[in-house]
This record gives structure tokens, sequence and C-alpha cells, in this order.
């Protein structure tokens, strides 16, 4: 039985990911801020599936303590990973932070991933060959360095700091596939396509109308996901962006400067202390 992790649980694409898994037979933890709204994922999933091998964690990746603490409980409750799949992400029309002084999603979408698969590192070797996916997009928003927390200034939208933490998950993947190289352990990029979610809830309500007119149901999604966590399909594939419909997206020269991307590295291993 494989044992998968998901963050972002409860929202749409992390829940219908969760649900495939499931009728896989999978051994599922997942992982999200709101323990209520987990409790009625876990049971919407056992009652569909039949599979009570689900169990939550509750954990706001905004938050090191909180990722710390939640690796912590995996680690005394499991001694292997098969698959981490990092959906959870946010976004925020307003500038909001931690309680570490981070912007909320810079904290959320990239350095709460970061901390935690770093953190999952060792379970997953033990689960090897296992496979790491981070949910993204094909961003083109370079990284402002100078002002990671938007101190300075604060633009929210896809040009702005959402944009760049997808690109801080593009690049975050690309080095880590590096580094996991012959590990037996893989990671890829996904990029799921517009699906309904409560993601753009926060976002002006004209873009909101119109990204739900274009945006459909997060199954394709899901059933994508599934496979690049379990299928002998992908084994091999790392360091890979990869579409909904199994297709590789072609992200910016940019996402692939190894300057870069070690540049974020060593600023997020900074700032996750």
């Amino acid at each position: 039985m494989k044992t998968v992790l998901i963050t972002g649980a409860t929202g749409a694409i992390g829940k219908a990911t969760a649900m495939e898994l499931a009728k896989q037979n999978c051994n599922l933890i997942l992982l999200g801020r709101n323990t209520e709204k987990l409790r009625v994922v876990k049971a919407d999933i056992s009652q569909a599936t039949h599979n009570h091998n689900i169990e939550f964690i509750h954990a706001d990746l905004s938050e090191p303590k909180h990722v710390r603490e939640a690796c912590d409980e995996i680690k005394k409750k499991y001694s292997s990973l098969n698959a981490l799949i990092n959906i959870a992400a946010v976004f925020n029309s307003k500038r909001e932070e931690t309680t570490e002084g981070r912007e909320f999603m810079v904290a959320t979408n990239h350095l709460g991933p970061f901390l935690l698969t770093n953190e999952l590192i060792d379970l997953l070797k033990a689960g090897k060959p296992a496979r790491i996916v981070t949910v993204s997009a094909p961003s083109t928003t370079k990284v402002n360095f100078d002002d990671i927390d938007s101190k300075q200034r604060f633009s929210p939208g896809f040009m702005g700091v959402f944009g760049a933490t997808k690109m801080m998950n593009i690049l975050f993947t690309y080095a880590l596939a590096d580094r996991l190289r012959d590990t037996g352990i893989t990671a890829n990029v996904f990029h799921p396509g517009l699906v309904k979610s409560d993601l753009t809830s926060d976002m002006p309500l004209i873009l909101n109308l119109l990204i739900g007119m274009m945006s459909g149901k997060p199954d394709k999604a899901a059933k994508m996901l599934a496979s690049l966590a379990l299928d002998e399909k992908w084994q091999n594939s790392n360091g890979a962006f990869i579409k909904f419909d199994g297709k590789d997206v072609k992200s910016s020269a940019y996402s692939h400067d190894k300057e870069v991307q070690e540049k974020l590295w060593k600023l997020s291993e900074e700032l996750t202390k």
C-alpha cells in the first residue's frame, strides 16, 4: 500500500486528488489548516471509496513552527512516504504578514512547501522510489529578492506576488530535482489548468467571474496528479513541468537559471531557519 501526503487537501484539487488516490487503495495523510474541513473531507472520501486508511493533520504552512510540528507527528507515525503532493496555495488581494513578519502568500505558497519537503526527505528516501509533485502555473514573474516580503511595494496578482510565488515553486522544484538525481526520488512541477476553486475568491469580482467562467472541474487535474504520484509511466520523470493533459510545459529561461535557483534556495533556508 502506497502512502501519500497531500497538502491543501480541503481545496478543490486537493480533495479530488485525495479521492482518486483513495480509490487506488492508498494510505493518505491529508494536511490542511482547517481541522473541521479536514474532518469533513476525510469522511466524504471514506464514505465514497470505502477506504479508511486516511488521516488528517492540522498545519498552517505559513508558520514554520506548525510545519515542523506536523513533520514530527508524521515521522513518529510513519517509517516511509511514497509520494508528497504540494497543492496548498493562497491568494490575498491585500498584504498580510505571518507571526514571523513574512508576506503571507510567499510564506504559504513557497516557504511552507520548501520546509515541509526538506523535512520529509528522509521518509521519502525510505519509501523510494518516491515522488514529489508541486502544483504551480507557468508564471513568468521574476522574484524580487530585494523585497521578498513586499514591504516596499505590494502588488497581489499574477504579475505581482502571487505570480512570483508560482515562479518560486518552479525554481524550487528544478533545484530540488537536481539535488535528488540518482537518489530514487523524483521532483516535478504540475500545471492543473484553470480549475473551479476558492483560490480566486479574493480576486477582483470581474476577474473572479471571468476565471470562473473559463474554469472546469478538478477531476482531470486530479487524475493526472494521481498518475504522476503513482503510475510507472512517470517513474523516470524528474525536473519536468507537466500539464493536466500529460504534455510538457515550456517554462521561461529565468526559471532554468541555476544562479537564480540557488539564490532562492539559500534565501529559503535562511527564512525558514
